[in-house]
């Protein structure tokens, strides 16, 4: 092995076979990013670059190996292929490590997490999580060992034919995985792949399977085409000239015919049960059944079947008894795009025999909420002497603190003196379509209950809609005016322009 090396070393560069590499590099790392997803692109550029140039000059520096070692083409190929496959792998998985220990150290941690955190993280991944990578990452493999031959073509017409043939193949098969809206095979098995055990070990069977079929076609391609061929024309030109009839096959290639035969449809066989056996599709047949009214997806009041609902604090357990309505969407948010099916998918869970008044969100957010009518109906704010009103956007404003912002306090006599003025309120839809501002209310037993218990819930008082400089108590016909709206004015500093 180290005469091979040694020998291999002498061939020299070519700065334009490294330009032809390195814009290789690019397109392996761009398809891995663009179908595989997220399994270190960068890693494999730089892992790729490293491998495939100093093989390649190799090749075609015409150094038969075999010239001055008693080595047989095809064991030449042998280690071509071994140290190609080793290398990347060891060079890959090196500097998939060193981003990840730059993360915890400090270079490339913008979180500022410690390194306990993110080994609490990394222990924290679900099963799921766990498979798809390994899943992705064999299939990244495998992409990459069907580039092999690339290093051992001369022929340069062939070679180009190779790569877009090996390229559009495993392109059609991370599609025919995909089989959604989704570009890339982990995206599509992060969110639709909630299948059991055996699926998974089905996959994970069927993905290594596949490789190592892969690997063995390659290698035999490789060392076909490695190897020294046959003249084969002037006895062709004989046989015409003298119109002879051709010679019969041999039997060693009528074995090794049958072999690749089987190999391919074995190929197509695996893919075939991966696709067909892939978890179905539990996210994607999901539309829109309710909205937000306002901007404020957590305090504010939501809209489902008709009826106005605002958030309660309490605990529920739809999610794990009913099945999921459809979507909970922003205020105007589009449900089919992609970003909001992978990171946001916020279900709606109702209780499918009646008994329950509540309704349930769960997805990137979570809440409970009941229909406004009852939650004044029962009027818990009473209980509670602290009020807070809460401006439409103090979620996004929160975001740049470590506490609550975007609220205001203000008197019970302010509450009191509105719930006397407006005892009944007569929510409708059509007034949350057009105002200029709004403000939601909420109660607390005490000054510290949102920060000591991590939440700003409380309890639903009302809200507080302005149109035209002119302000509503929960609907536009409950203007306020009067004493209510001169103590309202001071609370919030007067004009709202």
């Amino acid at each position: 092995m180290k005469k091979f090396y040694k020998i291999s070393a002498n061939a020299e560069s070519n700065p334009v076979r490294l330009v032809a590499t390195v814009g290789l590099a690019v397109v392996v790392m761009l398809f891995i990013n663009g179908f595989i997803g997220s399994m270190g692109g960068f890693p494999a550029f730089i892992a790729f670059t490293l491998v495939f140039f100093p093989l390649r000059t190799v090749v075609e520096a015409g150094n038969r190996i075999t010239h001055q070692l008693s080595m047989s083409s095809k064991k030449e190929t042998a280690y071509l292929m071994g140290s190609y496959c080793f290398a990347y792998l060891v060079l890959w998985g090196i500097l998939r490590i060193a981003f990840l220990v730059s993360r915890v150290t400090g270079w490339g941690n913008l979180n500022g997490n410690s390194a306990l955190d993110y080994v609490k993280e990394l222990l924290s991944v679900s099963m799921l999580e766990k498979w798809a990578y390994l899943f992705a990452g064999i299939l990244m493999f495998a992409f990459v060992v069907s580039l092999f031959p690339l290093v051992v073509i001369r022929e340069y017409g062939k070679w180009l034919l190779y790569a877009l043939l090996d390229g559009a193949g495993f392109a059609l098969i991370c599609i025919g995985i995909n089989a959604g809206d989704v570009t890339c095979v982990i995206d599509h098995l992060l969110l639709y792949g909630e299948g059991n055990t055996g699926q998974e070990a089905l996959f994970l069977a069927g993905i290594i399977v596949f490789t190592v079929v892969v690997a063995v076609l390659v290698f035999h391609f490789a060392a076909w085409e490695y190897g020294p061929k046959p003249g084969r024309m002037d006895e062709e030109a004989i046989r015409k000239a003298e119109h002879l009839p051709g010679e019969k096959m041999k039997p060693k290639q009528k074995a090794r015919t049958a072999f690749f035969a089987a190999a391919g449809v074995a190929a197509i066989l695996i893919v075939f049960v991966i696709v067909a056996f892939m978890p179905a599709d539990t996210m994607g047949g999901y539309s829109k059944v309710a909205e937000f009214l306002t901007k404020d997806t957590l305090l504010g009041p939501m809209e489902y079947g008709g009826k106005i609902y605002a958030p309660v604090n309490r605990a529920a357990e739809l999610s794990d008894t009913d099945m999921p309505r459809g979507y909970l969407a922003g205020k105007n948010e589009d449900c089919s795009s992609r970003f909001y099916r992978k990171a946001v998918a916020n279900l709606l869970y109702v209780d499918r025999e009646g008994k329950e008044d509540y309704i349930q969100m769960k997805g990137a957010d979570e809440g409970v909420y009941r229909p406004i009518e009852e939650i004044d109906r029962e009027q818990e704010w009473k209980e509670d002497t602290v009020f807070l009103i809460w401006d439409e956007d103090w979620n996004s404003e929160s975001a740049y603190s470590h506490e609550p912002t975007g609220y205001t306090a203000c008197s019970a006599d302010l509450i009191e003196g509105l719930t006397m003025q407006f005892p009944t309120v007569n929510y409708r839809l059509a007034d949350f379509d057009d105002y200029d501002a709004y403000f939601t209310i909420r109660s607390y037993s005490d000054t510290d209950e949102k920060i000591e218990k991590d939440t700003v819930h409380g309890n639903w008082v009302g809200c507080i809609l302005v149109k035209d400089n002119r302000f509503y108590y929960g609907s536009y016909e409950n203007q306020i005016t009067g004493i209510c709206l001169k103590q309202l004015l001071e609370v919030l500093g007067g004009n709202t322009k």
